[in-house]
């Protein structure tokens, strides 16, 4: 599996789709950090409820908490880097190739799998890294650091992280149980904006959603990044949701891909 790993990083690394992928992810930074403006595609959205919203700042320190509320946003560019981990064997039909030559279609998935974690490990690492220090660079530093400041970033990067690893296996299931990318983008996006849009309907018609929150991904991940203000039951209900998803979709997938026929 090791060499299976090794070749696809290579193949990676000379291509040209995670370096596009990074430098949107910068030009996003660039727009929101270097005009002072919060956008983004689901900030504000109905994770939020119920959570006291910081002051947006652009300065290094302050740059973090905008930064934790952008993470749902990264999803969006996540799906590009799953794709480019897992979908070529079936785009380009090596897929049998390898199969024939003797690799088991559960080191086939796994080495996928992990290649697609570790793209999202650097997705999230270039994310905060990146985007502070572009903060830093424009407005500087925002002055002495707050006690607690570093390890709480550990603590609500990982469990945001957990999360977004979670989303990397259900878009790998997705690869390996329909390996046709329209497919794919399709239910991803899908699965990313109806749960978060039927709860935010929901609310608007007075209904209180607050603790099924928890139960959806994205609003999980938007969640955690108000790590300080969210109860223990819901952190832990936010991250059993997300452990649930990993070992789930990946039993799941790699069943439905051993017993599938590959044409």
């Amino acid at each position: 599996m090791s060499n299976i790993i090794r070749a696809d990083i290579y193949s990676i690394v000379r291509g040209k789709a995670l370096y596009v992928t990074f430098a949107l992810i910068m030009i996003f930074h660039i727009i929101t950090i270097g005009t002072q403006s919060a956008g983004g595609i689901t900030i504000g959205g109905a994770g939020n409820l119920g959570m006291e919203i910081p002051e947006v700042g652009f300065d290094g320190i302050r740059s973090a908490s905008f930064l934790y509320s952008q993470m749902d946003t990264m999803a969006f560019f996540l799906l590009p880097l799953i794709i480019l981990a897992a979908a070529p064997i079936f785009s380009n039909q090596t897929v049998k190739n390898d199969i024939a030559w003797g690799i088991s279609r559960t080191k086939l998935y796994m080495s996928k799998l992990a290649i697609a974690i570790g793209l999202c490990v650097l997705m999230v690492l270039f994310h905060m890294g990146v985007g502070m220090a572009f903060a830093t660079l424009l407005h500087g530093w925002g002055g002495i650091t707050p006690d607690g400041f570093w390890l709480g970033l550990l603590q609500t990067v990982g469990a945001q992280l957990v999360m977004l690893i979670a989303l990397t296996c259900i878009g790998a299931f997705l690869i390996f149980t329909f390996r046709r990318t329209a497919i794919v983008n399709g239910a991803y996006i899908a699965f990313y904006l109806i749960p978060s849009m039927l709860l935010s309907f929901f609310h608007s018609q007075g209904f209180n959603v607050t603790r099924l929150l928890d139960f959806d991904i994205m609003s999980g991940i938007n969640r955690l990044g108000f790590l300080s203000q969210l109860e223990t039951y819901s952190i832990l209900t936010i991250l059993g949701v997300g452990a649930a998803y990993i070992v789930v979709t990946t039993v799941a997938g790699i069943i439905l891909f051993k017993r599938a026929e590959i044409k």
